[in-house]
């Protein structure tokens, strides 16, 4: 019983620093993100709405996740882009998302500052932003879909 209730109490000091890890309040501006450069130099086209995409190689649900996010762009046309954010090595990762890399998808290399400025503790994580650098919503890239695309552009 006593562990029992350790563990809840646990879970329930711990459940608010996990939801407030990130450095992002929705309608409030997200930190500018400072891209060194962009594989292939495929620099991210203009559109209504951005979704920053926070990648690691080692974790497989961020896969799957790009591939969700390939297609939301493609559908979504030219109202919304993607930014593959990734602190790896462009030599390492380039390959892993190039299959990804589109028109409407392009990552950034060497972005370190993009994870902190973010507070990005875990991927996949996504944050969308309207035109004018405010966050719209943010969390687990796997629970992103078009109807909030479609709220977001509204």
């Amino acid at each position: 019983m006593k562990k029992a209730l350790l563990i809840l109490l646990s879970a329930w000091f711990l459940a608010p620093s996990g939801a407030e890890a990130q450095n992002i309040i929705l309608g409030e501006k997200v930190p500018e993100l400072k891209a060194a450069g962009w594989i292939d130099n495929r620099h991210p086209a203009p559109a209504a709405v951005t979704y920053l995409e926070f990648f690691h190689s080692s974790n497989p649900a961020c896969i799957t996740s790009l591939k969700r996010l390939k297609d939301l762009a493609t559908q979504s046309k030219s109202r919304m882009r993607v930014i593959v954010v990734t602190r790896e090595d462009t030599a390492r990762i380039a390959p892993i998302l190039r299959p990804y890399l589109s028109e409407r998808v392009t990552a950034t290399i060497h972005a370190d500052r993009g994870f902190s400025a973010f507070g990005v503790t875990y991927v996949p994580f996504g944050v969308l932003i309207d035109a004018r650098n405010r966050a719209l919503w943010m969390g687990n890239s796997l629970q992103f879909n078009e109807k909030l695309i479609e709220q977001a552009i509204d």
